[in-house]
């Protein structure tokens, strides 16, 4: 079965997005693993657990027209 081929240009277009937000976020957001269960994969998704609330707003504000939820 083949995927819809503007909902695959639309998530092509969010992995993008998340990708140059986490970079801009990477040195910004804390890196804390204390407490984190051994073997989590925390270090590697640590900027979408602690970038800051204005980060994150960002990120979803435009994910969210990327995706066609919001003009």
């Amino acid at each position: 079965m083949s995927m819809d081929p503007e909902r695959r240009r639309r998530l092509v277009a969010l992995g993008d997005w998340h990708r140059e937000w986490a970079d801009k976020q990477d040195t910004a957001a804390a890196f804390d693993p204390s407490g984190r269960p051994p073997g989590s994969d925390y270090n590697q998704h640590h900027v979408d657990v602690d970038a800051t609330g204005p980060a994150q707003d960002e990120y979803h504000t435009k994910a969210r027209k990327i995706m066609g939820i919001d003009s």
